[in-house]
């Protein structure tokens, strides 16, 4: 005599339960087409942060302000030699 076997009842799914599990099968499903579509498509580029001058040390302020004093005078000097040549003054 064949022994009857007792079915196991399956446990009924819930309306979430099925989405996840439909989720997860489609997620397995992807073929290597649609991977690749979805490598090629455009994402958000991340913009570098701009780079930082450093900060000025008060010694190379001071030298600064000093190049471009001493350049004023040096160039209104030229000025004043290329209107006037030396040694053509009317104070003679």
């Amino acid at each position: 005599m064949a022994k009857k076997r007792k079915k196991a009842k399956k446990a009924k799914k819930t309306k979430a339960k099925a989405k996840t599990v439909k989720r997860a099968a489609a997620k397995r499903r992807t073929s290597s087409k649609a991977r690749k579509v979805a490598a090629k498509t455009k994402r958000k580029t991340v913009k570098k942060a701009k780079r930082r001058t450093k900060p000025k040390t008060l010694g190379q302020r001071v030298a600064g302000v000093f190049g471009v004093f001493t350049d004023t005078i040096r160039d209104t000097g030229k000025l004043r030699d290329k209107l006037e040549p030396p040694a053509t003054s009317e104070t003679e």
